[in-house]
């Protein structure tokens, strides 16, 4: 049972979900959800140099029949249309390796569906490992100078972990189901994505 809970995140996504205070509310809800009419707009770190400034992913979602776990966007019967939408808000390129923070703007709500479509074009989301994410960034130019693996050893370059996905929930707009109104709700990226971000340009 998921009382007035309308929709859901990934397990490792952050930010904001909607809540129904009451069954009438919950029905509207779930119909503006249903009719794509709730704007859901997420920020995202993935790995590599995004080319194109805005994009529009536009592939089908559904289960990996290989994998059951993930869902894929080359899938065979159970396809679902998907639609993402990104534009890149700045761009990282230093001893880790070169990353994109994005915006995406989802028109519907697969399951993984950013994770799986910014995958698609060669980008996985930071820490996503199940779509071919690193876990782990390593410091590449104290890698490569380091020549053998004493030396690798103990040169011990440094690593940056983050344990979750860089995935946020960071803006919904709606209108509220009872007045009309419409509502604009943001949440702010959480201080373990900041600090990553902040060790990232080497702050």
């Amino acid at each position: 049972m998921r009382p007035g809970i309308v929709h859901r995140l990934d397990k490792d996504t952050s930010g904001l979900i909607v809540v129904a205070k009451n069954d009438r509310a919950h029905a509207a809800l779930a119909e503006l959800f249903a009719s794509r009419q709730i704007k859901k707009t997420y920020i995202a770190l993935v790995q590599g140099a995004v080319e194109r400034a805005k994009g529009t992913i536009s592939a089908s979602v559904g289960r990996d029949p290989m994998r059951r776990t993930r869902m894929t966007a080359k899938p065979l019967g159970d396809a679902r249309t998907a639609v993402s939408h990104y534009e890149v808000v700045r761009r990282f390129a230093n001893r880790f390796g070169k990353f994109t923070l994005v915006k995406v703007r989802i028109e519907t709500g697969r399951t993984h569906q950013i994770r799986v479509h910014m995958a698609s074009i060669g980008h996985p989301v930071v820490g996503d490992t199940l779509y071919g994410g690193s876990g782990q960034l390593t410091d590449q130019v104290a890698s490569q100078a380091a020549t053998s693996k004493a030396a690798r050893r103990k040169a011990e370059p440094e690593r940056l972990r983050l344990g979750r996905n860089f995935l946020h929930s960071a803006r919904l707009e709606f209108a509220h189901p009872k007045t009309g109104k419409l509502l604009e709700l943001e949440a702010p990226l959480p201080a373990e994505l900041e600090e990553f971000l902040v060790r990232l340009e080497g702050k």
